[in-house]
């Protein structure tokens, strides 16, 4: 069995966590590519960001967004982006340590992740908590391309998990705790999933922004970083799924399907941080 999958070392395990997050969402934007949309035209049809292409073209930027930046060639872009993502979860499964290639790819694929987050930043009036939020996803491929060339217990991957562990919940909990507006569906959510009524679904929010505040402070205290993971990866799996219960299976399913890495990153870190004694045999 190749090392990488030998889930009786523990760097086996945390290697099998990490590609199982990163395929996850590889497939998961592959899926919304391929079936749905991503909101590249709030990017492309911004003159801030694109003003310059049109001047490029010797055209007024109403000509741009009428003649250029056409939906068929968005449409057909995003297809082709669609099948991109499915390779790249076919290799974030496949490629082995040591190989340069397969991290550079994966390299690429989080810089592909890194548009889709900018997109969904400008798209959400250039909140800079989306932008956050999407950290753990868009870290996620670079994690495991730098476990696969240095070990999944390295410095390197476990510090830039870290980081994207504490963007994904310090974006969250920003949003729950009100610091920005809330977006509607969270409450929409809270109240399908739990009935409960607005005043309820608020207070159930707060709670839920302070804790993924605490878990991220608690991730830093050796005594508290077990429970604080643990938590994190249940909560991270809930809030995943929280999508197709609420929005319905066939619509949102790839939305939970995406967010893979807001469980995965937890549980890998709880692997690679445990204490060295409870190894059941080092890897």
């Amino acid at each position: 069995m190749p090392r990488s999958y030998d889930i009786k070392s523990r760097s086996g395990l945390a290697l099998l966590l990490l590609r199982l997050g990163v395929t996850c969402c590889f497939f998961g934007w592959a899926w919304q590519h391929l079936v749905w949309s991503v909101p590249y035209g709030e990017v492309l049809w911004n003159p801030d960001y694109f003003g310059w292409l049109a001047d490029a073209n010797g055209v007024s930027w109403e000509a741009y967004v009428a003649e250029v930046a056409t939906d068929t060639r968005i449409r057909l872009a995003t297809r082709l982006l669609g099948t991109v993502y499915l390779c790249l979860a076919l290799l974030a499964v496949m490629v082995p340590p040591g190989r340069w290639w397969g991290q550079a790819l994966l390299a690429i694929g989080a810089l592909l992740l890194g548009v889709i987050a900018f997109a969904k930043y400008v798209n959400a009036g250039h909140a800079a908590a989306m932008l956050v939020e999407y950290g753990g996803q868009v870290l996620s491929p670079l994690v495991l391309a730098l476990a696969l060339r240095c070990g999944a217990r390295a410095k390197w991957p476990v510090g830039i998990a870290v980081l994207g562990f504490c963007c994904t919940f310090i974006g969250h909990g920003v949003y729950a705790l009100g610091l920005v507006t809330t977006p509607g569906h969270y409450y929409g959510m809270v109240h399908t999933i739990t009935g409960l009524g607005a005043e309820g679904a608020t207070t159930f929010l707060l709670v839920a922004g302070i804790l993924d505040v605490v878990v991220c402070v608690g991730l830093l205290i050796p005594r508290l970083r077990a429970p604080c993971l643990i938590y994190a990866a249940l909560w991270g799996l809930a809030t995943a799924l929280a999508r197709p219960l609420s929005g319905g299976i066939l619509e949102s399913a790839h939305e939970a399907v995406l967010r893979a890495p807001h469980f995965a990153l937890p549980l890998y870190l709880l692997v690679v941080l445990l204490p060295r004694k409870l190894d059941v045999r080092e890897g």
